[in-house]
């Protein structure tokens, strides 16, 4: 057990901090900010030895975005008696361009990761596992700046791409973490529920 844990100590690190951050998203507390920073760098380097450099680039991408999603959950739409978070809809207006854009984040991370640029070439994988790591990359590149403006519909972003990360991280081998983001599927639908209830009570975009 012990030498399980040294071997496994960045997996196991980066999967408690996950979950941590996980349960504060779920909360809609502000603090899960915080959390995603930390969790960022581990999975950079889980990402990065499984191969998936979409995925790994998300995570680059998550925590400069974090910190960003950080001032934004402190400046808007917070309550000014109870200081809660105001948890929204998406408008029907943003439906069209947060679907073209995990279209064209897609096609644009599949194109550089199947391209050659001299000595530089990002991924020998298969078809199957190069599109979904783009995929699941770009939906979490969008849910990320829907959960920067409180919208309850950016786990109906986080759900699949949670679910495409596990398959992917089972076929690369890495079985801890593929375990780990069916635990964050399952808990991403409970956050869906969770979050499209407070938008109930409150206003709508």
């Amino acid at each position: 057990m012990p030498d399980f844990i040294i071997n496994n100590w960045v997996s196991i690190t980066g999967a408690v901090i996950g979950l941590i951050f996980l349960y504060l998203e779920y909360k809609a507390n502000v603090w899960m900010w915080l959390a995603s920073i930390v969790m960022a760098a581990f999975f950079i380097y889980i990402y990065y030895h499984a191969g998936l450099y979409a995925s790994m680039g998300i995570y680059t991408y998550f925590f400069f975005a974090s910190v960003y999603g950080w001032i934004m959950w402190l400046t808007r739409n917070r309550d000014d008696q109870t200081g809660n978070e105001i948890i929204t809809r998406v408008g029907k207006k943003y439906i069209i361009p947060i679907v073209s854009g995990v279209m064209v984040f897609t096609i644009l991370l599949y194109i550089l990761l199947t391209q050659s640029a001299g000595y530089l070439h990002l991924t020998e994988n298969p078809f199957l596992l190069t599109a979904g790591d783009a995929l699941s990359t770009s939906l979490n590149i969008v849910a990320l700046w829907m959960i920067s403006r409180k919208w309850a519909d950016q786990w109906l972003l986080v759900i699949p791409a949670n679910l495409i990360s596990s398959i992917l991280l089972f076929v690369q081998g890495d079985v801890m973490s593929g375990c780990m983001f069916f635990i964050y599927f399952v808990v991403s639908i409970f956050g869906y529920l969770r979050w499209k209830k407070l938008a109930k009570t409150t206003l709508t975009d």
